[in-house]
């Protein structure tokens, strides 16, 4: 059998079977290892409070297909009285590495070009002013 969306979304999420059970569902380690092999038997309630965790819709969190996994940045911040002085980490994925190198060296191509044909505007318009005078 495939592994089920909440057995993934806990692992991403680094929480144990513990964890969920008894401190977000109330209920055995048992129980909801049972639950995560078959998500068939999952009680309303407690794919609510699920779904609230790991910010999904239910539809998506009982789904039998394989889920898409976005991972975005977090802010890092320190609270004092309300007020937010904190700062973001900005970590970048470079997943089209490959493709902005092969640009840039494009990009470097044409520049090089662009001065060359400038340069042959030059001499010719030199050329052409000195030829009809």
């Amino acid at each position: 059998m495939a592994t089920s969306t909440l057995k993934i979304l806990r692992e991403v999420n680094d929480y144990t079977q513990d964890f969920i059970a008894e401190d977000v569902l109330g209920i055995s380690q048992t129980t909801y290892a049972r639950i995560e092999q078959d998500p068939s038997k999952i009680r309303a309630e407690h794919a609510q409070k699920l779904a609230e965790l790991y910010k999904v819709s239910i539809a998506n969190l009982l789904s039998e297909a394989t889920p898409i996994i976005t991972f975005q940045t977090k802010a890092i911040a320190e609270n004092n009285n309300s007020a937010n002085n904190g700062y973001s980490n900005s970590s970048t994925f470079h997943a089209h590495e490959g493709e902005v190198k092969a640009l840039k060296e494009q990009n470097e191509l044409l520049i090089k070009q662009n001065a060359e044909l400038m340069e042959l505007v030059k001499a010719l318009g030199g050329k052409l002013a000195g030829g009809n005078g």
